[in-house]
């Protein structure tokens, strides 16, 4: 799947991954993000904004997402956590933004 993140900085890069939690990972061994939790859902610092439209394609929030959502201040629609993206069905191309560290 071809993916186009939008960091922090605005700088735009294109990962070519098998899977979102690939992306996680190059993510994370870019420092793009922090990823502190190692992927178990309770640090938010993977939090990011997918496209209204990607919506149906990607997996549903699981209540523990949402509660970790929930403290966040950046919080808007399409905010989800990376380590906890999957794809429903496949996708060829998925934009993301990185939010802003809170």
């Amino acid at each position: 799947m071809q993916v186009i993140v939008r960091d922090r900085a605005g700088e735009v890069a294109e990962y070519c991954v098998e899977d979102l939690g690939e992306l996680f990972t190059v993510l994370s061994d870019e420092m793009k993000i922090d990823a502190l939790c190692g992927g178990c859902c309770s640090c938010a610092t993977c939090h990011v904004y997918t496209d209204a439209t990607d919506t149906a394609r990607l997996s549903d929030c699981d209540e523990d997402e949402k509660s970790v959502l929930d403290g966040l201040l950046h919080v808007k629609a399409g905010s989800r956590l990376l380590c906890q993206l999957a794809s429903k069905v496949e996708i060829g191309k998925l934009n993301i933004t990185i939010a802003q560290a809170e």
